[in-house]
């Protein structure tokens, strides 16, 4: 089975250009809830139009409806669905397990793919998604080849994989450096891309190195289509909705033609791809394993490429190109005193008839011969179609207008259109949100650590639920009796032996891995929405997403049951990198805390080494709510949780003092310094 090539339309004409470039399937978003905000996108009505085009060529269209969802948006959601289900779409693209949710309530019948910002980077990731009815999953793009093909060999979903175009330097779904620095979310499609400005990297304090340090260059994986279908990858996906024309019809065209004929690329072609876009270069560095220095793009975060087209990915661009054809094949019968009957076909099994209004006569002259009626058939130059096949019944001597002829074609060829672009229509159904009968609560305090000093900080401060990383808590000495221990799975899905009968998660494929423990939810999950909250509500916790505002939390409180908890306290990690940046640079830190990136700001933000060599870019300033948890225990929230990184014990102990005096309703807590804390999103929010 031939793997699918699916291209980005993020413009009309960029439609255009993949169709005419040999695409399979585009991917493209509507006027609402897809992740690329900044892309032309279509309209409703637009919409229609594209997929009937994209229909008439065999090529489908997945919508991407990938953004987390705000409870104030359901509603429109709802109807979003509905009229992306009436125009006949083939697929959602979805990041947001509550939008599953209303979408599996609202057009169950819709296709549903797992969007590459769901993180799933494990075979336990995929087993959990096709369980909720996934047919397809986009996996991260941080995979190796052995990974890829371990979860193809054992996956029953679709496998759908990234082989060109930009990379995140962040796991996607789980950048909140946009969001947090500049209040754009990432997760929303607004990410303002901070990861492609200058830094300095710190080391002790001082500058050893300076550049676009978390700018990555470019993936290209068309060396490498061969291995990609040997390992059982469905469908090869091309970035770049914000990408002019030009550049999908370019990228489009050689990967069709190398997975059409095979073989090495040619120079010829593979400078092709680097005159349409590149920064430095290409790497295929997660795929092959090769990680490091040459990934990166340290020098430019831009296009070094001259943007040179070839005329036949111009060609291919224009918005009235023609060059793609479908085969056809035509029978024709012409009989004494009968009309004209023509019968269109082509190979994916569709037939279309038409007949015409006169009747042939019996020639006075030159009489219509079987060379002078297959020409006139095979006349398809406006039309989509070419014809390969005509079969001819005529009966001698008669003749009949070549008007007559021309018109019963187009009719035919109308027919055969209406009949390729022809989808069945998914069931509607109505639900409305139950609301829930939640009540104001006592809010407990809970703390994560990652080292002894700051643990023993919540234990003398009388912490009861204190989450600590997995590695960590077989070394914890002295714990008291009614202190309960939760194991902190890895922030990038890893099987690990979990030592305590909790178990904080960050993944789906976590919850699927240690079903048989009792699991609390992490904010990584993108817990945006009440449907969300509900989708994890067996969790003994459920953490919203540090993206939401006092309003929002307090709406979606309204309408679920789920234990919740929110980050009170802590730097928040703005990204989880493979690719670490200060390896990258030459450097590495053996686990101690000695590196941070400086911005243009002159802000400061300390790398974490996390499980697996996971590079973690924490917040240069800590959320800080100890003198607002007024307006915190105004919510009807369950837990606040403390994180400390790298924080030391003193100032744990004075941070878990502050929390706790406020909580039981002590007045005038001091406050920290001026300008060293932030609170995050709780009095703003993000678009």
């Amino acid at each position: 089975m031939s793997m699918e090539l699916l291209a980005p339309a993020g413009s009309r004409k960029a439609l255009t250009a993949a169709v005419q470039s040999g695409a399979d399937a585009v991917y493209l978003g509507g006027p609402q809830f897809g992740a690329r905000y900044s892309a032309e996108n279509f309209t409703i009505e637009e919409m229609k139009t594209w997929v009937d085009y994209c229909h008439l060529y065999g090529v489908d269209v997945h919508v991407t409806v990938n953004t987390l969802v705000k409870e104030k948006e359901i509603e429109s959601l709802k109807e979003y669905l509905k009229q992306l289900n009436k125009i006949g779409v083939d697929a959602f693209i979805v990041q947001d397990m509550g939008a599953v949710e209303i979408i599996k309530k609202t057009v169950p019948d819709m296709t549903l793919h797992a969007s590459t910002q769901m993180t799933v980077t494990s075979l336990e990731g995929v087993k959990y998604l096709e369980d909720m009815g996934f047919s397809r999953v986009v996996l991260a793009r941080e995979l190796s080849e052995k990974e890829i093909e371990h979860i193809c060999k054992n996956a029953k979903a679709e496998i759908e994989v990234f082989v060109h175009g930009a990379i995140c330097m962040c796991y996607s779904g789980q950048c909140l450096m946009s969001s947090i620095l500049g209040g754009r979310s990432g997760n929303r499609g607004r990410c303002a891309q901070p990861c492609r400005l200058p830094y300095d990297l710190l080391e002790n304090g001082k500058t050893v190195k300076s550049g676009y340090v978390l700018s990555p260059k470019d993936m290209a994986l068309v060396n490498d289509l061969g291995t990609l279908k040997r390992i059982g990858v469905t469908s090869l996906k091309i970035e770049g909705r914000l990408k002019r024309a030009e550049y999908v019809s370019a990228v489009v065209g050689v990967y069709r033609k190398y997975l059409d004929k095979g073989g090495n690329v040619s120079k010829k072609d593979m400078q092709e791809l680097l005159d349409a876009f590149s920064r430095t270069g290409f790497t295929d560095g997660y795929f092959k394993g090769n990680l490091g220095k040459n990934m990166m793009s340290h020098d430019t975060p831009s296009n070094s490429a001259e943007n040179k087209f070839t005329d036949e990915a111009k060609k291919r661009a224009a918005e009235d190109a023609n060059i793609r054809k479908i085969n056809t094949g035509i029978m024709g019968t012409l009989n004494i005193d009968a009309p004209l009957e023509l019968t269109m076909y082509d190979n994916d099994g569709h037939y279309a008839y038409a007949q015409g209004t006169l009747k042939s006569e019996k020639a006075l002259h030159k009489p219509m011969d079987e060379k002078r009626l297959r020409d006139q058939l095979s006349k398809l130059g406006s039309t989509p179609f070419e014809c390969d096949d005509i079969n001819i019944t005529l009966d001698d001597g008669i003749t009949i207008p070549i008007k007559e002829i021309n018109s019963v074609r187009r009719e035919c060829c109308e027919s055969l259109i209406n009949q390729r672009q022809m989808r069945e229509k998914g069931r509607e159904l109505d639900f409305e949100i139950e609301h829930s009968n939640r009540k104001n609560t006592n809010i407990i305090l809970t703390c994560e650590v990652s080292d002894e000093e700051q643990f023993k900080a919540a234990v003398k401060n009388n912490i009861k639920r204190i989450y600590a990383p997995n590695d960590l808590v077989g070394t914890l000495k002295d714990v008291p009796d009614d202190v309960e221990i939760i194991s902190k799975s890895a922030d990038i899905f890893c099987e690990e032996n979990i030592k305590t009968d909790g178990v904080l998660v960050s993944s789906p494929a976590a919850i699927y891995k240690y079903k048989d423990k009792e699991i609390y939810g992490d904010f990584r999950l993108n817990v945006f929405n009440s449907q969300t909250a509900q989708h994890y509500g067996d969790l003994k916790t459920v953490t919203l997403s540090p993206e939401l505002n006092l309003h929002e939390i307090a709406d979606l409180c309204e309408n679920t049951n789920a234990n919740l908890e929110v980050i009170g306290y802590g730097h928040i990690p703005l990204m989880m990198m493979k690719n670490c940046p200060i390896k990258a640079m030459g450097k590495c830190q053996n686990g101690k805390m000695i590196y941070k990136l400086k911005d243009r700001k002159r802000e400061e933000f300390p790398i974490v080494c996390s499980k697996g060599c996971i590079a973690k870019l924490l917040n240069s300033k800590p959320i800080f709510m100890a003198d607002k948890i007024a307006d915190l225990k105004k919510l009807k929230i369950n837990s606040i949780r403390l994180i400390f990184t790298v924080e030391k014990f003193a100032q744990c102990d004075k941070i878990i003092d502050m929390y706790k005096r406020a909580l039981n309703g002590e007045k005038n807590v001091q406050s920290m310094t001026e300008n060293t804390y932030t609170r995050g999103h709780f009095y703003r929010g993000v678009l």
